[in-house]
């Protein structure tokens, strides 16, 4: 369910981001709204999931509110990469590495997590320390991963910067 929650707002997302993108004039307030939008629906999964009311209907609902705001920056994260190595002279694999690493890095850090827990995949019931960890990896890193993110996007002039290297050009 929860997989659903996360891919099927997203590919809503990335459908509209095109549009949406021209209708903002740029893809800059569009990431950092958006984002904004995520990382605060991610806190309110870690709220939910943390008062222990176990209200699964709200946690998908706060989970597809953030995917949706994680959407644009997934449609149009290549973009803006391309944007910010217009002017370079290796472009060649910007997101390619980036990607892969991350990817990578991600799934060796969720073992070790898991590792480092006592998760013991016989067993029929997981130790209080593997369910504590489950909810930080849950819970808890998306929220910070979000809230990291947003932060960046904020700090990201990408779009401006090339128009004023642009008008340099011109003159």
């Amino acid at each position: 369910m929860f997989s659903w929650a996360i891919n099927i707002p997203l590919i809503i997302a990335l459908v509209f981001t095109p549009t949406l993108v021209a209708k903002m004039h740029g893809m800059y307030k569009l990431n950092i709204g958006s984002y904004a939008l995520a990382t605060v629906a991610r806190a309110l999964v870690a709220v939910v999931g943390y008062t222990g009311t176990g209200d699964v209907k709200m946690m998908l609902l706060f989970t597809a509110i953030a995917a949706l705001g994680q959407g644009p920056w997934q449609g149009d994260m290549n973009a803006v990469i391309a944007s910010c190595s217009e002017y370079t002279w290796l472009m060649y694999s910007c997101t390619s590495l980036g990607v892969k690493l991350g990817g990578g890095l991600g799934t060796a850090i969720t073992g070790w997590l898991l590792a480092f827990s006592n998760y013991d995949k016989a067993l029929a019931v997981q130790p209080e320390s593997c369910i504590n960890m489950l909810k930080l990896m849950y819970l808890v890193i998306p929220f910070v991963l979000d809230a990291i993110i947003t932060f960046i996007l904020s700090r990201m002039k990408v779009e401006e910067a090339n128009d004023k290297i642009r008008a340099e050009m011109k003159n």
